[in-house]
C-alpha cells in the first residue's frame, strides 16, 4: 500500500504536519482520538472539482452524507456548490449551513411524511424520488405547496460497478431507484398533476468507483429514457448524474474529475446532442476524504500468534468503515523515528468486538510503541458521520486546521453529556 500524502499533510523533520498544524503537539492538547481537517486541502478539492464540471455546464452539489459537520459545510456552502441531501436532518444542516433552498436536491429511499413536509416548507429545489408509492405520497403532501414542486424520478440502470457489494445502488435488487419502464409509467401518469413538475431524471451507481465506464454506460440508458419520453412529448429539463468518484486509499486507483467530466461531457455530446437542460453531480468522498485524518495512540503492543497486536485507543465506534465494508485506511506515524525494520501487524480497537478490527497483516516500520501517536489517512468521509458511543466511549472530537491555527468544531461528546438525556 503506498501512503497517499497531499500537499497538505507532509512529513517535516520527521513530524507529521497538517498544514502548519504539528500533529503530536495537537495531541497534547487534545485527547485522542479526534479527527482533524486541512480546510486547504478541502479548498483546493473543491477548485478543482469545479475546474473541471463547470466549464461543461455541469452544476456541484455536495452529497451531504459524506461529512455533514456544520463548519466543513460552510466552507463548502461559501464556495457556491449546491448540496445533496437524505434526511429532514441533513436539510435542516444545509440550510443552517447557508445553502440556498433552491440548490438543495432532497433524495433517499425511504422520506417520511415529516421529512417531505418539511422539505417543501424549506422550498427545496428538487425532490429525486425512489418509487411511485413515495410519488404518491409526494403528491398527497404537495397539495399545500406554494408552488409546483420540481421532481426527479431516480432511475436504476443496471449497471455493475467494481466497488464493494455493499456500497453498489444501481444495479438489479439494489433498493434503490425505479426500473426505466415503470418511470416511463410514472411519467405518462404524472405528466400533468397540477402540483408536480416532473422533469427530471436521477441516478446514482454506487460509491469509490474508479473506472469512468459505467458512468458512460449508466448515463447512455438514461439517455435512451430521455429520447423515448421526448417522442411523447415529455420534455426532460434536469438530470442528476449523482457522484461515487474514487480517491486513492492508498491502493493507487482512483477516478479524477477530470476524467469523470470527460466521459459525461461526451457521452451527452455523442448521444444527446441536442440536450440543452441542467445537469448536475454529487461529488461528496472526493471533495472531503484525503482533507481528513483520525489521530489515535498506541494503547499496547500485544505479542501474540501468529501476528502481534498494535491495540490503538480508536475503535469500530470512531472508524467504522472497516468492520462495515472491509475498507482499508492507511496507518501512519506521527513521529519517525529512523530507519527501523518492517513489522507486520494486526491492527485492532478496545472495542469488545472481534470486528473492531482495523487491518490484518499489515506491514509497519518505525517500531511502533506504547504511547505513538499514529494517523489513519484519507479520514474525511463516512467517518465522523458513523461514529457512535458504542460500548459507552465518547463521541471524537474534531478539529479543522486553517489560516495557520487548530480550530475545535465539535468538542468531544462525552458520557456525562449522553447521560444527560437519559434523565
Amino acid at each position: 500500500m503506498n501512503i497517499p500524502l497531499t500537499e497538505q499533510l507532509q512529513y517535516h523533520n520527521g513530524q507529521l504536519h497538517m498544514e502548519a498544524s504539528n500533529i503530536t503537539s495537537l495531541a497534547t492538547e487534545y485527547p485522542t482520538p479526534f479527527y482533524c481537517y486541512s480546510q486547504a486541502r478541502l479548498l483546493d478539492n473543491i477548485r478543482r472539482c469545479q475546474a473541471a464540471f463547470t466549464p461543461r455546464g455541469i452544476a456541484v452539489h455536495y452529497a451531504m452524507k459524506a461529512n455533514s459537520n456544520m463548519h466543513i459545510l460552510s466552507l463548502i456552502s461559501d464556495q457556491g456548490l449546491g448540496a445533496d441531501t437524505v434526511s429532514g436532518g441533513e436539510i435542516q444542516r444545509a440550510v443552517s449551513a447557508g445553502f440556498p433552498p433552491e440548490r438543495i436536491i432532497f433524495s433517499g429511499v425511504g422520506k417520511s411524511a415529516a421529512e417531505i413536509r418539511q422539505a417543501l416548507e424549506v422550498g427545496i429545489g428538487q425532490f429525486n424520488v425512489e418509487s411511485a408509492e413515495e410519488l404518491m405520497r409526494l403528491a398527497s403532501l404537495a397539495e399545500t405547496a406554494n408552488q409546483p414542486v420540481r421532481v426527479a424520478l431516480r432511475v436504476n440502470p443496471d449497471v455493475a460497478v467494481d466497488t464493494h457489494r455493499h456500497i453498489t445502488t444501481g444495479t438489479k435488487g439494489n433498493k434503490f431507484g425505479i426500473e426505466p419502464a415503470q418511470a416511463l409509467k410514472l411519467f405518462r401518469e404524472y405528466a400533468s398533476h397540477p402540483r408536480l413538475r416532473l422533469s427530471g431524471l436521477a441516478m446514482h451507481i454506487g460509491s469509490q468507483i474508479c473506472d469512468a465506464t459505467p458512468y458512460r454506460q449508466a448515463l447512455s440508458r438514461l439517455l435512451s429514457l430521455v429520447s423515448t419520453l421526448k417522442y411523447e412529448g415529455i420534455t426532460i429539463s434536469h438530470l442528476d448524474l449523482g457522484g461515487g468518484f474514487g480517491i486513492d486509499y492508498g491502493n493507487g486507483n482512483s477516478l479524477s474529475f477530470e476524467d469523470a467530466a470527460r466521459t459525461i461531457a461526451e457521452t451527452l455530446a455523442s448521444e444527446a446532442p441536442d440536450y440543452t437542460g441542467d445537469v448536475v453531480v454529487e461529488p461528496g468522498r472526493s471533495i472531503i476524504a484525503d482533507a481528513g485524518i483520525l489521530v489515535t495512540t498506541v494503547n499496547y503492543v500485544k505479542q501474540a500468534e501468529p501476528r502481534p497486536f498494535l491495540i490503538l485507543d480508536a475503535a469500530m465506534n470512531d472508524l467504522m468503515r472497516p468492520a462495515l465494508y472491509q475498507a482499508e485506511h492507511p496507518l501512519i506515524p506521527a513521529h519517525r523515528r529512523g530507519p527501523s525494520a518492517t513489522e507486520q501487524f494486526d491492527v485492532v480497537g478496545p472495542v469488545c468486538e472481534s470486528t473492531d478490527t482495523f487491518s490484518r497483516n499489515t506491514p509497519l516500520d518505525n517500531a511502533p510503541q506504547a504511547g505513538d501517536i499514529m494517523a489513519f489517512l484519507c479520514a474525511g468521509a463516512y467517518c465522523s458521520v458513523m461514529s457512535s458511543g458504542y460500548n459507552s466511549r465518547d463521541i471524537t472530537a474534531e478539529l479543522l486546521i486553517g489560516q495557520g491555527q487548530a480550530t475545535l468544531i465539535r468538542r468531544r461528546i462525552t458520557q456525562a453529556d449522553l447521560m444527560q438525556f437519559e434523565q
